[in-house]
Formats: structure tokens, C-alpha cells, sequence
């Protein structure tokens, strides 16, 4: 069961009470972190007065670097992604709370983005953006997106193409689609698989994420912007003035690749400084992060369930080369022979 944070003033006790099963505990002090199941009633004795605040994790275990389980099949998946939503949604989010996930196929790969690894760092951004806008030119009528005029709207449109080609951004790839990022949790493809290492499916609430912003002084925190606006590139442009913390934010960006459109990609970015933190080691990321282990003896089952699901590199990947592949496989599958006249 996830764990509950409950705030009261020093001293202050309660008795709690399970709405699922109607067992009481003893009174506990709810100035300290407890930890019992989550659906409670509280019901305050005499004396304590105000409401109490619950959050989804212990202050004690605040970093979300274990996994909450391990799983061996989309159902086993499916079931903890719900229980993903009664952990990191904040209630007051209700039915809207939105949570972005992404797979990575070994589980103790960081929360960075590629510029950031490889002794490389935020730094080199702008001899890269620089490479790529004079080396793709000759084959800029294959890109997304015709190159523009300087500018901030330009200067994103720029950073997503080298996303989409591999180039080292700040950027950090999620979806919208639980099962897109189970897919790439279990790529037979990807080279950093290893037998014997588990996979892993992170969990996001981008709207916990970003209250460490205000955006906008008429907008709760929490907002998610769009990479253009100017608020955003304050704290996360080019040329960035504010960096009230290090945490990157939740961001959408330009759809300008069909890759992102089939794969409901959204994006978390960094701030533009040479050390940065992943996200995971921040101190209160249990509060937006939800950490799923995947199994690694079950990958080729779980593959083949998200190909009968309709989960496939076809789907993901809509180019014209992945297009051709699916042909000649389909073609061998269905064991075409030809007749001689």
C-alpha cells in the first residue's frame, strides 16, 4: 500500500480509521510522518482543531528511488498504474489529474536528459544547435519543419528536430500513453538491454512537478506551459534569468515531428546550468514520481501482449523505412508462396 503523509500542528493526535476495512489504529501523533494505507477517515479528538493535510509518501522516504513493485505482465502494469493515480494526484485534482509516463530498459538509468551525460552538460547546447542548423541544411526539405528565422519560437522548433534525431538536448522524453512507455521499457531493439537487469516505467505528475513555478501571477502554480512562452523562457530559454531551483518542468512544445504526434510525446526540461540534478534525487520527488520495475525474464511476453494490444514499432515510429520493414515482415509472416505457371 502507498503511504500517507499526515500534518497537524506539534502535538496534535487522531484517532485513524480504515474507510476500506473499519479497523481503527491507535492514536498517533499527527505531527510526524505515518505510515498506513491510503482511502482513511480521520476523526480528531478533543482538542485538535484545523484540517489535516495528506500527501502520498512518507517525509522519511521522500526520494522515489524504489520501485513500488515489480511486474511480469500488462495486467500486473495496468493495475499498479491505477494505483499510480491514488499515490501522486493530489485529491484536489480530482478526475483531471493527468500523469505522464516514461520506459527506460534498465532501472537504474537516471531521470536526465542526454546532454547530460557522457561527461557532456547544458553548456554544449549551443555548440550543438549551432552543428546541427549548418550541417542539416542540405536535407532540410527531409526535416519536420522548414528552419525559420531567429527568434525564441524558431530556437524550440530547432531543439525538437535535434530531439527527434538524437541530438543531445535538455529535454527529457514522456507520453501521455501508459502502454507507449511499457513499450519502450521492453524494446528488443533497444541496445541497453541487458538479461538480467530489470526494466523500469516512471511515473509523472507534471502538475506537482511545476508548482515549483509561477508561470503566471493569475495561474495556480502547477500550470504546464507551452515552451514558447515567454514566461516559460525565463526560467528555461536561452538566454534564462531566473532559476529559483533546479528542477526542470513539465512543457509541451511544438508537434512538429509525427514521431511525437503517434507517441503523445510531452517533455520535461532542464535548466539551462552545467550540474544538473536528476529528477529523481530531488528530495521531495516521491511527491510527483511513481517508480515501476519491470521484469526482466518477462519481456518478450509483455511485448508480444502490447503487439496484440495494437503497441507496435509501426504505430510508434510512422516513417517510411519502419513502413517498408512491416511490409516484408508481414509479407514472411503470412508465408506468401508463389505458383508456378
Amino acid at each position: 500500500m502507498p503511504n500517507l503523509n499526515f500534518f497537524g500542528p506539534s502535538g496534535a493526535k487522531g484517532t485513524i480509521m480504515s474507510k476500506m476495512y473499519g479497523n481503527s489504529v491507535p492514536a498517533v501523533d499527527l505531527s510526524k510522518p505515518s505510515k498506513i494505507a491510503y482511502n482513511l477517515v480521520i476523526e480528531p479528538e478533543s482538542g485538535f482543531k484545523g484540517e489535516i493535510r495528506m500527501t502520498d509518501r512518507t517525509s522519511d522516504i521522500s526520494r522515489a528511488t524504489e520501485c513500488v513493485a515489480r511486474v511480469k505482465s500488462v495486467e500486473e502494469y495496468l493495475n499498479l498504474i491505477d494505483q499510480a493515480f491514488g499515490t501522486i494526484c493530489n485529491p484536489a485534482q480530482g478526475s483531471n489529474c493527468e500523469l505522464w509516463y516514461r520506459g527506460a530498459v534498465q532501472q537504474q538509468f537516471p531521470l536526465l536528459p542526454r546532454i547530460a551525460r557522457n561527461s557532456l552538460n547544458p553548456l554544449f547546447e549551443i555548440v550543438f544547435l549551432s552543428k546541427f542548423k549548418s550541417l542539416v541544411i542540405p536535407y532540410v526539405e527531409r526535416l519536420p519543419a522548414f528552419p525559420l528565422p531567429g527568434g525564441l519560437p524558431p530556437y524550440w522548433s530547432w531543439l525538437f528536430m535535434m530531439q527527434h534525431y538524437g541530438v543531445p538536448t535538455r529535454m527529457l522524453d514522456w507520453s501521455l500513453d501508459a502502454l507507449t512507455a511499457l513499450y519502450f521499457a521492453t524494446n528488443p531493439e533497444d541496445a541497453s538491454r541487458v538479461q538480467g537487469i530489470d526494466a523500469v516505467v516512471w511515473v509523472l505528475n507534471p502538475v506537482m512537478l511545476n508548482e515549483a513555478f509561477s508561470f503566471h501571477s493569475f495561474l495556480k502554480p502547477g500550470y504546464i506551459p507551452n515552451v514558447e512562452e515567454p514566461s516559460f523562457n525565463l526560467f528555461f530559454g536561452p538566454n534564462s534569468q531566473i532559476l529559483s531551483t533546479k528542477k526542470p518542468a513539465a512543457a509541451i512544445g511544438p508537434m512538429n515531428t509525427t514521431r511525437i504526434v503517434a507517441q503523445r510525446g510531452v517533455f520535461t526540461v532542464f535548466p539551462h546550468i552545467k550540474n544538473l540534478v536528476a529528477l529523481e534525487d530531488f528530495a521531495d520527488s516521491s511527491r510527483f514520481l511513481f517508480k515501476i520495475c519491470v521484469a526482466w525474464e518477462s519481456f518478450d511476453l509483455i511485448h508480444t501482449q502490447l503487439q496484440h494490444y495494437g503497441i507496435t514499432k509501426l504505430t510508434l515510429f510512422p516513417d517510411i523505412d519502419v513502413i517498408s520493414n512491416e511490409i516484408f515482415l508481414q509479407v514472411m509472416e503470412e508465408s506468401v508462396e508463389t505458383i508456378d505457371p
